[in-house]
């Protein structure tokens, strides 16, 4: 009985770490659509604080917004497409 419980838990936390997962990005690398895309943060008031290579082959950028609320998306070098956002209340 107690194994059934252990099992159901392992199974609820594993299926919840997804959720916080990076979004998979594809190749190859085309900077002029990422630099149209950060361009046209920044002509909305966006200004970046960190830019990364993830892991998963996305481009994370950190910064605030032109309220100066931070945020956090993701870039997908192929094509220069937002995959993922978040904006994060301070």
């Amino acid at each position: 009985m107690n194994t059934r419980y252990m099992i159901f838990a392992a199974i609820g936390l594993l299926s919840g770490t997804a959720a916080f997962a990076e979004p998979q990005c594809t190749m190859p690398q085309d900077t002029a659509a990422v630099a149209k895309t950060m361009r046209a943060l920044v002509d909305a008031g966006h200004s970046f604080s960190r830019m990364e290579f993830t892991k998963s082959k996305c481009y994370e950028l950190r910064g605030t917004d032109k309220e100066g609320r931070k945020f956090e998306i993701y870039v997908n070098p192929a094509d220069g497409s937002a995959t993922k956002s978040d904006n994060k209340r301070t």
